[in-house]
């Protein structure tokens, strides 16, 4: 018979031409540890293990650390006196008076633009 059905079926790993196919092998790549480049052992002693540093201290010493500064900052507020009230700027005293009453007074017997002219006419 001719056509489609007289083909051979084919293989696994066959190409429609050409034959047998070569498969790759599936290269899984090696897992790299970071490493940092130094010129000399001093600058490698200096600058120590580079990005991302290693800790310096474990979290349970900074949060003793942290405890101790935030009770000194504490005892530190409460030993402080406290700040006296500022005044209110829109309440009115004597001096705010005699100084409104005294702008006022300049204002009456001067006319607008009548200022210091820096020597101009």
């Amino acid at each position: 018979s001719s056509g489609i059905n007289a083909e051979w079926p084919l293989r696994p790993g066959e190409k429609l031409r050409g034959g047998l196919v070569k498969q790759r092998p599936i290269i899984k790549p090696k897992v790299m540890k970071p490493f940092i480049l130094v010129k000399s052992e001093l600058q490698k002693r200096v600058f120590g293990a580079g990005y991302p540093s290693l800790p310096t201290m474990t979290l349970d010493e900074f949060y003793d650390e942290e405890m101790v500064r935030m009770a000194a900052e504490a005892e530190r507020q409460l030993n402080q006196p406290k700040p006296v009230e500022p005044e209110d700027p829109d309440e009115e005293t004597e001096e705010s008076l005699g100084k409104a009453r005294a702008w006022d007074e300049w204002k009456d017997t001067h006319r607008r633009g009548e200022g210091n002219r820096h020597n101009r006419s």
